[in-house]
């Protein structure tokens, strides 16, 4: 068993949804409330088509899952060629690779269908970019490094509207080198024109879907950063906020405290802060952390944007250390290195298991064997499934009955069930919440065998059959 057979998380579910419907179609229509930026959407329905997949109900989860996977191995390409630029070595970018390549939460996230190991890898390309056009040499001049950088920006703002956060981090990072800065990009106002434009014509090419939905950019660029304004403030009637207002201090419980094993990168981030940083690197980590950490609304996906730069820092380091300091840093590098391969291995033996703290607001795997009832009892019957429940309950329950279609119908209210059972249908199958569950049998008494299942911590269900 490995992480690609963990049970699809709702929102994944939920992200596969939107990728079927853009495979079908060939539009998308961005929605701050909803989703977040095209690009995952548009490389799994590339993916998929090119797998021969031309519907929802005939995606392919696995294939699914490996779409952020092709992203987390370009993010590690970028980094290494980053590294490779700024120190003139391959060693700290290969030692950058295996650190990072290595990490539980990357690992994770690098099969999770979501935005975050998108951002991750544009972010490394806007790295890698920035590396190149302060440290020129070889083929492309400065200005193609700038459209690089603009391009990668873009990209990285069309994959999770929260890039401005990475922005604003490396923004504050960067006012101690201002002086440099400006020495590099002095007479080089094109370039600064350059990256800008590339910027705004990528993020607008996405976010119109090439120039088919302008309202999209509208929303990407006014109505998206209000939307995220009262997420971070922790606004409860926000969409989906109030679930995950956390305390200050929650990355950093995320971070260190809550495996030993995950907090390896963290702890040789800040041993590499004691001896000659990359301070760039490190201000970037630190600034970066404390705007999470003052935004209530915390996510543990979100801290894979904070291992980033905690994971090049001490790689980085390498060439300018002394030779006892080098060894030191090597030691640790195949130390944190095997404590990662450990948290694999555990990760592996049950990926569904709660003992991973990026398991969060994760579905059980009873959904799956819910769902195979459901399809066993379709099989058998020929008749349709009644599923009544919140919509913020169901998922991921849609995308396991995806091949089923028409033959399963969502409901809200138990009302609507009422409705049926008074036109005389009779599903073979009728799903609600587990505390309503004494309501159907009277409704539908033909359905003699019932079973709680979980879907997700503290949501239960009651299927009858």
């Amino acid at each position: 068993m490995s992480i690609l057979d963990r049970t699809f998380h709702p929102d994944e579910a939920n992200q596969a949804f939107t990728a079927g419907r853009l495979l079908e179609t060939g539009t998308y229509l961005y929605n701050p409330q909803d989703h977040h930026g095209p690009t995952l959407y548009y490389a799994a329905a590339a993916l998929q088509k090119a797998a021969g997949r031309e519907s929802t109900a005939a995606l392919d989860g696995t294939l699914l899952r490996c779409t952020p996977l092709l992203f987390a191995i370009l993010a590690l390409i970028f980094g290494i060629h980053a590294l490779k630029r700024l120190t003139g070595r391959m060693g700290p970018g290969l030692a950058f690779a295996l650190l990072l390549g290595t990490a539980p939460i990357f690992v994770f996230f690098a099969t999770d269908f979501i935005q975050e190991m998108l951002l991750a890898c544009f972010t490394m390309m806007m790295f890698w970019a920035g590396a190149g056009y302060l440290n020129p040499g070889g083929k492309l001049k400065p200005g193609s490094w700038a459209i690089l950088f603009g391009i990668a920006a873009g990209l990285a703002f069309a994959s999770k509207e929260t890039a401005i956060l990475t922005f604003a981090a490396a923004g504050i990072a960067a006012v101690p080198f201002a002086g440099r800065i400006r020495g590099a990009l002095r007479g080089n106002g094109r370039d600064v024109a350059l990256a800008l434009m590339w910027f705004a014509l990528t993020a607008t090419l996405l976010y119109s879907s090439f120039a088919s939905h302008w309202q999209g950019v509208y929303s990407a660029f006014i109505a998206a950063p209000f939307s995220y304004v009262h997420r971070a403030a922790g606004d409860a009637v926000s969409q989906g906020a109030s679930a995950h207002v956390h305390p200050w201090w929650q990355y950093l419980k995320w971070l260190f405290a809550v495996n030993w094993r995950f907090a390896a990168i963290p702890l040789l981030a800040i041993f590499a802060a004691t001896f000659r940083p990359r301070r760039f690197l490190h201000l970037y980590a630190i600034a970066l952390l404390l705007i999470s950490s003052l935004i209530p609304y915390k996510t543990p996906w979100c801290a894979l944007q904070i291992v980033l730069p905690m994971a090049l820092a001490p790689c980085a380091c390498l060439p300018s250390c002394g030779n006892v300091c080098r060894h030191a840093v090597r030691a640790l590098l195949l130390l944190a290195i095997a404590c990662h391969a450990i948290g694999i291995c555990a990760m592996n033996r049950d990926p569904d298991s709660k003992d991973i703290p990026f398991n969060y607001a994760s579905a059980s795997p009873q959904a799956k064997d819910l769902a195979a009832l459901v399809e066993s009892q379709l099989a058998t019957n020929g008749a349709f499934a009644a599923v009544a429940l919140p919509p913020e309950d169901t998922w991921p329950l849609p995308f396991y009955l995806r091949a089923a279609g028409g033959n399963v119908g969502y409901w809200t209210q138990l009302a609507e069930l009422e409705a049926l059972a008074g036109l005389g249908r009779k599903p073979a199958v009728v799903v609600v919440p587990a505390e309503e569950g004494h309501l159907v049998q009277p409704l539908f008494p033909h359905l003699t065998r019932t079973k709680r299942f979980e879907m997700r911590p503290r949501v239960r269900v009651r299927a009858f059959w």
